[in-house]
């Protein structure tokens, strides 16, 4: 897969609170807005769990996300960078997990910024926490 050379990638959590409304929302708004952004299929699966387990309606978010961003899969390449960051980042923080990892392998392969709330990438390189 080519790289369409997006801005930035889209954590599931950044997406949550972007549908939230709240005061993170709209330091995320412009990006997603107005950026070339793209996503991971695990952001998609996380975004319906949470989805599902509050019995929210699901079908224009991820009509929404889906017209913004290109959702990315997951590839052999981002599995083994995955497993690679895992064991870094987990030399400073006990708590980061593989999900963590497979989010920031995909900003990585795409040479992305990663957009995320989730202080667990708190220090890391291209990363922003809204």
């Amino acid at each position: 897969m080519t790289s369409a050379n997006y801005s930035y990638i889209i954590d599931s959590s950044a997406w949550i609170e972007y549908f939230g409304g709240n005061q993170k929302s709209i330091k995320i708004k412009d990006i997603i807005e107005n950026e070339l952004i793209a996503t991971s299929i695990i952001a998609i699966a996380e975004v319906a769990d949470k989805f599902e387990r509050e019995n929210r309606p699901l079908n224009q978010v991820l009509n929404f996300i889906q017209s913004r961003a290109a959702i990315l899969p997951l590839t052999f390449d981002i599995a083994l960078l995955a497993a690679k960051l895992k064991k870094e980042i987990r030399k400073r923080n006990s708590k980061f997990g593989l999900t963590d990892a497979l989010h920031l392998a995909t900003a990585s392969k795409e040479n992305s910024i990663f957009i995320t709330t989730d202080n667990d990438f708190s220090g890391l390189s291209k990363v922003v926490i809204i």
